[in-house]
């Protein structure tokens, strides 16, 4: 486990853009990319029947697809492992146990009294 990443930082706590900041996780989104494109590619070449292309771009779409996918979740155990050994078990910053939020304890006593 590399000391490079964002979360070996021990005040770290996970944010929006975390996915695209790590390094390690551009080979899985450039796979995905690529995936995509040949899924355009595989949907031109079928509509203009060129059934050998066709073939052939559609298994290029799969296996981009499938290992971008597959070298992005590799990269997702990869953090959480690190997270673990950190002593980060994906709960809120303070909290002991996982918090579950909804609009009834978000809302004011107030405010509750008058929607009933």
């Amino acid at each position: 486990m590399s000391d490079s990443t964002p979360s070996a930082d021990g005040a770290w706590h996970a944010q929006a853009g975390d996915l695209l900041a790590d390094d390690y996780n551009v080979p899985g989104i450039i796979m995905c990319a690529i995936g995509v494109v040949g899924l355009a590619c595989t949907l031109v070449a079928a509509g203009t029947e060129h059934t050998g292309w066709g073939v052939l771009a559609g298994i290029m779409t799969v296996l981009f697809l499938g290992g971008g996918v597959g070298a992005l979740m590799f990269e997702h155990h990869r953090e959480q492992q690190i997270e673990q050994a950190l002593g980060r078990n994906g709960h809120a910053p303070g909290h002991a146990v996982p918090q579950r939020y909804s609009a009834a304890v978000a809302m004011p006593r107030a405010r509750r009294a008058l929607d009933s």
